[in-house]
C-alpha cells in the first residue's frame, strides 16, 4: 500500500514539472516616460493582451501652445493599432490628430516582468527610448 502512495505521489509530481511555466503577458496599467525635446513626456499605457494580440489606449498630456506641441494642455487617451507580441517583444502603432493633421507613432521593444524598454519612432527628432513599470 505505501509502495502505491510513493508511486502516486512521483508520478504526480513529474506530471507537475512538465507543465509549462506560464508565457509573460504585457496586460496591465504600465507607466512610461520618454524624453523629448521639451522634456520628459510621462504615458499610461492600459494594455490587454490576448495570445500574440495586443489592444489598449495610450493616455498622455499634451503641451499647450505657448509650451509648443500642438496640444491644448489636456490629457487625451488615445486607442493603439497593429498590437503584437512575440515572446518578450511587442510592438503597436498609435496616431494622434490635431485638427487635419495626423501622426501616427510606432512603438516597440521588450518587456520581462513588470519592466519594459523600447523606442518610439515617427512626430519629430527620429527614435527616442523609453522606460516603464506596470503598475499597482
Amino acid at each position: 500500500m505505501k509502495y502505491r502512495v510513493l508511486l502516486t505521489a512521483a508520478l504526480t509530481a513529474l506530471a507537475l514539472s512538465a507543465v509549462p511555466t506560464a508565457a509573460q503577458d504585457l496586460t496591465g496599467m504600465w507607466e512610461i516616460s520618454s524624453e523629448t525635446q521639451r522634456g520628459t513626456q510621462n504615458m499610461t499605457l492600459d494594455l490587454e493582451q490576448d495570445g500574440s494580440a495586443l489592444t489598449g489606449t495610450v493616455t498622455l498630456t499634451l503641451g499647450g501652445r505657448r509650451g509648443g506641441g500642438g496640444g491644448d494642455g489636456d490629457a487625451r487617451t488615445i486607442e493603439i493599432s497593429d498590437g503584437m507580441v512575440d515572446g518578450e517583444s511587442f510592438s503597436f502603432t498609435m496616431t494622434m490628430s490635431f485638427g487635419d493633421r495626423s501622426i501616427a507613432l510606432a512603438y516597440s521593444g521588450t518587456f520581462e516582468g513588470d519592466a519594459m524598454k523600447g523606442t518610439i519612432e515617427g512626430g519629430r527628432g527620429g527614435g527616442r527610448p523609453f522606460t516603464g513599470e506596470r503598475g499597482g
